[in-house]
């Protein structure tokens, strides 16, 4: 019995593999770039415990105004303990993603073992969590890892809380249970906010399994005084955790724009309620047959419904009415199943405003309840069936495979963020945030005809995109239509004043129309309504260079590097205005702190080892040239450099194969050649 088991946890891992194994080779994409790649409490080495609990989940304080309140400061100790200790990339990042999966696998058919007797209804229900699509976005997006532990500690609540329903402990040990329950509980909630539904959910678990209240009036009478007790408790540590959770937030609750969420923004009650209970429907149906997905349901994607007569809200009926059916008849599993479903996933229902429409990984644990319901409903047609067993083995196996096909495809379209925007074209076409993410990356690679097509076309579905708007006007500056570039970020200030990143962009092309005293103003504005912005510091830094005023420069950069010590750009420019000024100590003592926060930065390592050189430090500039070229060895500049230093040093050999390598990789290297050609003419030369 007990190699059965066994057997059957090697399945569940088996197909949890054969879903992800060769996907996960993939970059950062989407959110993983904001809350990893440019979230200083992640990125930066040197970021304090007290930071990490003091910003929300994309690294600005959660106190501030702007910020969207999502507190998982667990999450962002894990990313930061991953990239800054471990040295993990996207790969590893992702790989512990799925390993976090495969025991969640595990757990589901652990917990379901514990509530029936039927070890199909299980062992079915298992494989179903372990291949369901619609969890490729909690797995393959490195930022579902908040997903993937909140439903640890909801799974391992459960456990514990089923052992002390079904009689499994003693009264005794009951105690130190409730103690982790609740540990649990408040672990959770600083993993994902969703997890204060944790508490509730058992709440939903001791009501179905012990009771019968929805069946049986007289029921009520006959309820163990236990079970309300345990009823108080619960629901009193929920509330005093939700309190706990608003107070962090200073009870301020998060701005989204109209565009995150057209549903939640309608003013018309009517729209609002009848296009939310459109969203349960659209949600269950994609827990069902997962073939609409994409990374954003923003706009365009879930058309309001206005009316009663629109058709759709036959879906809404259909949905109501199996429930109410599935309530009325069901037994207590099929219960606990529809509790399962619906108790995680109240804080996306509607009662409270989001910055989504739908979102596939909030999905990740009400799909337990799914999955067991599917099980249950697989088991319940094979025994009133039974002559049917093997075609309704056949279907399910069927329908295992295409969800494995379809994970499979869909994990693949989350190894790029060309290939996860592009896929959404297919179910929203009229998504204007599908189109600017597309352009986005894009214009990133260079490839500026489709970038100003899709950000027009984001523009076209939407005027009001600011952020739309600034990007194109960004792009423009790209290609040096500066006055074209001005006018879209003035429209992006139109749409929405407090926009600090489209003031500084504004600032910098103004600099470069040398507009300095607008672009002053510009970039003050932009620190106005964010003070602490290092890169609208950093580029005011570059004002007061253009405008030769080096002190004010330095200022700024120093004020840049104070808030993100990971501006390698500030760095650089800082080390630059030294080693002009001939300080050369000065160069070397702030390039070492520089290196601390930003060690394979070239540009800094390039001027610490060409000052190096000048001081004749040779041996050291040495290794320093070494580190750069490991770094980056397809750069000629840095070959010839080290070649230069080979030639002060009297090394000429080395400098010569130095130069020499520089000119296989850029022949026309004016530099190279001319430094070669003197050292072959003038071989006892050191200058």
């Amino acid at each position: 019995m007990r190699l059965k088991r066994l057997l059957k946890y090697a399945a569940l891992l088996a197909l949890c593999t054969i879903c992800y194994f060769d996907t996960l080779r993939g970059d950062y994409v989407f959110d993983d770039t904001v809350a990893i790649v440019k979230n200083n409490d992640v990125t930066n080495p040197a970021a304090s415990l007290y930071e990490i609990f003091t910003h929300d989940f994309w690294g600005y304080n959660i106190t501030d105004p702007t910020s969207h309140k999502s507190y998982r400061p667990l999450t962002i100790l894990m990313f930061h303990y991953e990239r800054n200790v471990l040295g993990f990339g996207s790969y590893e990042m992702k790989l512990v993603n799925f390993l976090i999966h495969c025991l969640n696998t595990c757990l589901v058919f652990k917990f379901y073992n514990a509530l029936t007797s039927v070890r199909s209804i299980s062992f079915v229900g298992a494989v179903i969590f372990a291949v369901h699509p619609v969890h490729t976005e909690a797995i393959c997006g490195v930022v579902g890892r908040a997903e993937l532990m909140f439903c640890l500690c909801y799974l391992l609540a459960l456990i514990l809380f089923s052992e002390i329903s079904f009689g499994k402990r003693s009264n005794v040990a009951l105690i130190p249970v409730y103690v982790m329950i609740v540990a649990l509980a408040v672990v959770g909630l600083l993993f994902k906010e969703n997890a204060i539904t944790i508490l509730p959910a058992l709440i939903a678990f001791d009501v179905t399994i012990r009771t019968d209240l929805l069946r049986n009036i007289e029921a009520r009478f006959r309820v163990r005084r236990v079970v309300f007790s345990r009823f108080g408790i619960l629901t009193t540590l929920t509330a005093l955790l939700l309190v706990g959770r608003l107070y962090i937030q200073e009870f301020e609750s998060p701005k989204f724009k109209p565009m995150d969420n057209p549903i939640a923004a309608s003013s018309n009650f009517v729209t609002k309620i009848l296009s939310q209970n459109f969203l349960y429907t659209l949600n269950a149906w994609i827990l069902l047959c997962p073939d609409w997905l994409s990374f954003d349901w923003a706009l365009g994607c879930v058309k309001l419904m206005e009316s009663f007569l629109d058709s759709r809200i036959l879906g809404v009926f259909a949905l109501y009415l199996i429930f109410h059916s599935l309530m009325i008849k069901g037994s207590r599993l099929v219960l606990l199943s529809l509790a399962l479903l619906i108790v995680p996933f109240l804080p996306a229902c509607g009662f409270i405003r989001v910055g989504f429409v739908i979102a596939e990984r909030i999905l990740y644990v009400p799909s337990i309840g799914i999955s067991l319901l599917v099980a249950v409903g697989f088991s319940t047609l094979v025994e009133r069936y039974y002559k049917l067993k093997y075609v309704l083995g056949f279907l399910l196996v069927a329908l295992v495979c295409i969800y494995i096909l379809r994970t499979r495809h869909r994990a693949g379209e989350w190894t790029s963020e060309e290939k996860l925007f592009s896929s959404a074209l297919r179910v929203c076409p009229e998504n204007a945030k599908v189109h600017y993410n597309i352009a986005k990356v894009a214009a990133d690679k260079g490839q500026n005809k489709k970038a100003f097509k899709h950000y027009h076309n984001a523009i076209r579905l939407y005027p009001k995109y600011e952020s739309a708007l600034m990007n194109l006007g960004n792009l423009y500056r790209n290609i040096g239509d500066l006055d074209t570039a001005e006018k879209y970020l003035k429209e992006s200030i139109e749409v929405l004043e407090e926009f600090p990143a489209a003031w500084m962009n504004l600032g910098i092309v103004q600099t470069a129309q040398h507009k300095y005293d607008d672009a002053l103003e510009s970039y003050h504005t932009a620190l106005q309504y964010r003070p602490r912005y290092s890169t609208c510091l950093y580029n005011l830094g570059n004002l007061y260079l253009d405008t030769k005023n080096y002190s004010m420069a330095l200022k700024y950069w120093q004020e840049s590097v104070a808030i993100n010590p990971t501006q390698g750009k500030a760095w650089a420019n800082m080390l630059n205005l030294l080693d002009n000024k001939a300080l050369y100590e000065d160069v070397l003592l702030v390039s070492e702190r520089a290196l601390k926060y930003v060690p394979t930065d070239t540009n800094v390592l390039f001027i610490r080892a060409n000052v190096l050189g000048k001081l004749k430090k040779y041996i050291e500039a040495e290794q320093v040239y070494q580190r750069i070229l490991e770094l980056n060895p397809k750069y000629a500049l840095y070959h010839v450099n080290l070649g230069v230093l080979y030639h002060r040093w009297g090394k000429r050999d080395l400098a010569v194969a130095s130069y020499r390598n520089a000119l296989k990789i850029d022949p026309s290297l004016k530099s190279a050649k001319d430094n070669l050609q003197k050292l072959i003419m003038y071989p006892n030369s050191n200058n």
